[in-house]
């Protein structure tokens, strides 16, 4: 294969790609009554895709850019020969894929922003983040910065969890303005 379409050719591959996904998210219509439709989000995301597949094309033809993928395609593809490599720390992964497996379980019964904002506060202390303070505030701050741009950004709902949650979450949107 020569080697500027084997440059080009996994952009090209996304780019065709978008294209059929542009196509495939124009089928969505629904009726929002003045607000932004479900399908802006998809179909922004898809261009933006195809937008930067064209610029790397272009950028690799017209300005040869030469850029060589490295990693796993490199003669040591484990990084054994890397002078300070980092320790695996399985607590630290298992502890991250615990977190994780837990929100998505306690989602639906303890609301989004509860949960979000437990977890966003929680997960850099297992990444070993030694400030418990900083932590609390990047987990409500995220949260509720993810709450408006979900609700009174993109007009997509959340869950509110069931019970006090529920009743959580609604003062939450009040003040936040979406109800």
């Amino acid at each position: 294969m020569p080697r500027k379409l084997s440059q080009v050719l996994p952009h090209g591959v996304m780019l065709a790609a978008s294209i059929v996904l542009y196509w495939l998210a124009a089928g969505i219509d629904v009726d929002t009554g003045g607000r932004i439709s479900p399908a802006v989000w998809p179909k922004a995301v898809i261009v933006i895709m195809g937008l930067l597949c064209a610029y790397e094309i272009v950028k690799r033809l017209l300005a040869r850019s030469q850029f060589t993928a490295t990693g796993v395609l490199s003669t040591d593809p484990l990084g054994v020969g890397r002078e300070a490599a980092l320790p695996l720390n399985l607590p630290m992964l298992f502890g991250g894929i615990a977190l994780i497996a837990a929100y998505v379980v306690a989602v639906p019964y303890t609301g989004f922003f509860l949960t979000t904002a437990l977890f966003l506060g929680i997960f850099p202390r297992i990444g070993g983040m030694q400030r418990p303070l900083l932590c609390a505030a990047i987990g409500v701050a995220g949260s509720l910065a993810l709450a408006v741009v979900f609700m009174r950004i993109a007009y997509i709902s959340l869950p509110l969890g069931d019970g006090a949650f529920r009743a959580l979450s609604l003062a939450l949107m009040r003040a936040i303005g979406v109800t």
